[in-house]
């Protein structure tokens, strides 16, 4: 028997075929019948995953949960001819009675391995006393309730194809932004931006400025009172909103497609990082002031450039790029953190016992050593809690500790998902 499946069928899904004669004929495991309807060689049932619906409900032709798009690997196993694995929409999916086919029967599939996506995860934040949450591409972005579980859907209201910015008013925490993507830009009725007052359990949007159609850079003010935002398009100007997105005014002094993020603390003061300099605003984001605060960026991986910023309660604010720095709120300059020899994100969580100041996480080249390290004085000392048979597909793409437990940490392997460890459990291995 042969099997194929599509890799770029996106409307209205994918498509495998059957052959039992070496390839002389072939069936569908799908087929049209009188318009809209699809005649189905299978069910598919996401009981225990049901994420895998991605938050859409069936209107012929499109039906859900969706085979997936993009096949790109199909498998059947040589000792059982019944079962087949290949990786779509859910991830991983498979069927142990695959010969039902042959016989006019449907075919089970059911997602063979629980929460797995291989996303790749754009941001996470853990709000004080909140679930975490995490932007992610291609499905959105989840709440986790459940550590030990896979969430039961992903984001909706607007369910965004790629989040690209996620944030927390950190005074107070059940208010979150976050902004992104969709498959088809300008789709009526959908922001790309879009609110949560009750920690991401549910989401509601406002309005967008024209042009939009892509996420780009959000952040939420301490208070959560006002918001701050950079599209992601080509050249759109900076706007900034108080309340939630019912209107958006255009901000002054800061370059299109900055890098956004707020003051922990004061509520009327937003950060902006383009081009190596920094920019305040202290009155809301209604206006900005570059600094003398600058930096020469190297060239990142891929030919390009990037740097994150990472809000810290209480005294400072902090940015990372390929080198870790401290954007010193109070005193208004930089300073490096000695001994990192290249950083490519860094995180906060727990203060160690006896210590005041946060942990700090970085996936980081230190010591000539490059992996997952913490540090418990600032960045006077590291110590890298990883080792090099895990290093979890790559750089961390987003990385975040946990502000009520010291030592436990969320990060993304590189297209592996989000991961996480505690050290009051077992070492980060």
């Amino acid at each position: 028997m042969i099997m194929v499946g599509t890799q770029v069928s996106w409307w209205p899904d994918g498509i495998i075929w059957r052959s039992t004669d070496s390839g002389t004929t072939w069936s569908r495991i799908w087929y049209w019948g009188a318009w809209p309807d699809r005649k189905l060689r299978y069910e598919f049932d996401v009981t225990d995953t049901p994420w895998a619906t991605m938050g859409e409900q069936s209107n012929p032709p499109i039906l859900v949960p969706k085979i997936g798009q993009a096949i790109s690997s199909m498998e059947i196993d040589p000792f059982d001819s019944d079962h087949m694995l290949f990786n779509g929409g859910p991830g991983i999916a498979g069927t142990k009675n695959l010969s039902a086919w042959d016989t006019g029967g449907n075919v089970a599939i059911t997602p063979e391995v629980e929460g797995l996506e291989e996303g790749a995860v754009q941001g996470l934040i853990r709000p004080p006393g909140g679930a975490l949450l995490s932007a992610m591409g291609d499905v959105g972005g989840f709440r986790y309730d459940d550590l030990n579980a896979a969430p039961k859907t992903i984001f909706t209201s607007p369910a965004f194809t790629t989040t690209r910015s996620i944030d927390v008013a950190e005074r107070n925490p059940k208010v979150i932004v976050r902004a992104g993507d969709f498959n088809d830009a300008g789709r009526p009725g959908d922001s790309h931006a879009a609110f949560s007052t009750d920690g991401g359990v549910t989401w509601f949007q406002g309005v967008e400025p024209s042009g939009v159609n892509s996420g780009g850079s959000i952040a939420a003010a301490a208070d959560g009172s006002r918001f701050v935002w950079a599209p992601g398009d080509s050249g759109q100007q900076v706007v900034h909103s108080v309340g939630y997105g019912t209107s958006w005014t255009p901000s002054t002094g800061v370059p299109a497609n900055a890098i956004i993020a707020s003051d922990r603390v004061d509520p009327m003061k937003f950060y902006a990082f383009s081009n190596g300099t920094f920019h305040v605003s202290a009155d809301g984001g209604a206006s900005f002031t570059a600094t003398a605060a600058c930096l020469q960026l190297e060239s990142a991986r891929q030919g390009g450039t990037r740097a994150r910023g990472r809000r810290l309660g209480g005294r400072r604010r902090h940015l990372d790029h390929l080198r870790v720095v401290v954007l010193d709120r109070l005193r208004g300059h930089v300073h490096r953190v000695f001994g990192v020899e290249q950083a490519d994100n860094i995180g906060f969580g727990k203060a160690a016992p006896g210590r005041t100041y946060p942990a700090l996480y970085t996936g980081a080249l230190i010591g000539g050593q490059r992996g997952l390290f913490r540090s418990d004085d600032a960045g006077a000392s590291w110590v890298r809690i990883n080792d090099d048979r895990h290093r979890f597909g790559g750089v961390p793409e987003a990385l975040t500790g946990d502000p009520a437990v010291y030592g436990q940490v969320y990060f993304s392997g590189y297209g592996r998902g989000v991961l996480y460890g505690d050290r009051s459990v077992r070492p980060l291995r």
